[in-house]
């Protein structure tokens, strides 16, 4: 019983997980693009 229930927290925790990665990467790819345009200028 326990460890279902550790493995559906584990698959919570993933689906969670999953969209703030990619927010994070899109973030920081708009960080180093506005870095990268601010160096040419």
């Amino acid at each position: 019983m326990i460890e279902e229930n550790g493995y559906s927290l584990v698959k919570v925790n993933n689906a969670a997980y999953k969209p703030f990665k990619l927010a994070l990467w899109e973030f920081v790819q708009c960080l180093l693009t506005s870095l990268n345009l601010f160096d040419l200028e």
